[in-house]
């Protein structure tokens, strides 16, 4: 899900010097360090046993905010061991409200939201148009079968390229994101790869086609990505401090470098939850993020896959929930409970580590519980 932090062999010594060039040499964390809150907004008993399992599993999670309705219920954040992209080694960092911190794939559903907005006010090609005819340069594309690969293909993850990309449904020690940290023609190095499948049949995670994707978006309207997010998305959404991390030829890297405070993350889910909507204004369009936080594509028996986002379902007693899902390396979560009319951010740091979105999975599901508890509790004491 990272470009740096699980290479290949055959990318290692290449990447190695890179990250010897543009990386702070932090010592390694000490092995037996453990995460301590650190400060926390107090919260209330039904969310605190929840939280502190965090704490008795000693999991290296950074912080956990929660939002039922208009109100943050609950804020909680702790130390930690943290690495950035270019990074070797973690070190240990205390976290707290004002700490930007790595979104990771995240930023892969930021992109998804980004391209709704640019769709509606048609300044970015439909879904059924062909990536084929955005790129002339590229004639090798448009031949069968790489000339059926279309947009709504590269927001489902579903083009049919061969592609490895550890991701929350696949476990490879080798990752092809690697490559496009340095290559000169993004399109080239993604649609390189090899067909494997039918476009839109089969899921395959790919941070490639998230870049096309930004690179669409920028070559369509003229403008940068970072202006576009930040004019169509980050300033109405009220979100100031954040930043981008660049590649070797300084653009933004579309499919892991969004780094956002843990408050912002959580408009981001608040955004989604109320359609579209924030402080009055439908900021993106209502049925765009319908169809993005919807099963186009199952990704795995438990998951599902929209434009960018995941999705799911979680058992609570007897009732299922839907839940949409944004999933980032190293346990960077974001969860939208519609029905519960909740959403909960987590960031953490456990960068290559797939275990620990179960772990975090386990403390939602305690937080989900605890919801459900809380609503019967009002319900019946009407």
């Amino acid at each position: 899900m990272s470009p740096l932090n699980t290479l290949t062999f055959r990318h290692r010594l290449p990447a190695l010097l890179v990250i010897g060039l543009l990386s702070i040499p932090w010592l390694p964390a000490k092995a037996d360090t453990q995460p301590a809150p650190v400060g926390a907004q107090p919260a209330p008993s039904v969310w605190a046993a929840a939280l502190d399992a965090i704490d008795a599993d000693g999991l290296n999670v950074h912080s956990v905010l929660i939002q039922r309705g208009s109100d943050i219920v609950a804020e909680r954040y702790r130390e930690g061991s943290d690495r950035g992209l270019y990074s070797l080694w973690s070190s240990p960092k205390r976290f707290g409200p004002d700490d930007l911190h790595d979104m990771r794939s995240i930023s892969k559903s930021v992109i998804g939201l980004l391209y709704g907005i640019l769709l509606e006010r048609g300044t970015v090609p439909s879904l059924e148009t062909p990536v084929a005819s955005l790129y002339a340069q590229h004639s090798e594309l448009n031949q069968p079968p790489k000339n059926a690969i279309q947009i709504r293909h590269l927001l489902t993850m579903s083009a049919g390229l061969a592609w490895n990309e550890p991701s929350p449904v696949r476990r490879t020690r080798d990752d092809d994101q690697t490559s496009l940290v340095w290559t000169g023609d993004i399109c080239a190095t993604v649609f390189g790869h090899e067909v494997q499948a039918r476009p839109g049949e089969t899921f395959v995670y790919s941070g490639g086609l998230t870049s096309v994707l930004a690179d669409i978006m920028e070559r369509s309207t003229g403008r940068p990505l970072t202006e576009l997010v930040d004019q169509e998305l980050f300033q109405p959404l009220g979100i100031r401090g954040w930043t981008w991390t660049r590649d070797l030829r300084s653009r933004p890297i579309a499919y892991a470098g969004l780094r956002l405070l843990p408050r912002d993350l959580l408009k981001i889910g608040v955004l989604v939850l109320q359609g579209g909507r924030w402080q009055g204004r439908q900021l993106v369009p209502a049925a765009w993020v319908k169809a993005a936080t919807s099963p186009q594509l199952a990704a795995s028996p438990d998951l599902g896959y929209g434009y960018q986002w995941w999705t799911s379902e979680q058992t609570v007693g007897s009732h299922k929930l839907p839940v949409i899902q944004a999933i980032g390396n190293g346990g960077q979560r974001l969860y939208v409970v519609p029905e519960l009319d909740m959403v909960v951010a987590m960031t953490a740091g456990d960068y290559g580590t797939p275990d620990i979105l179960t772990a975090e999975n386990r403390v939602f599901s305690l937080l989900l519980t605890a919801a459900t508890q809380e609503l019967q509790r009002a319900t019946t004491s009407r």
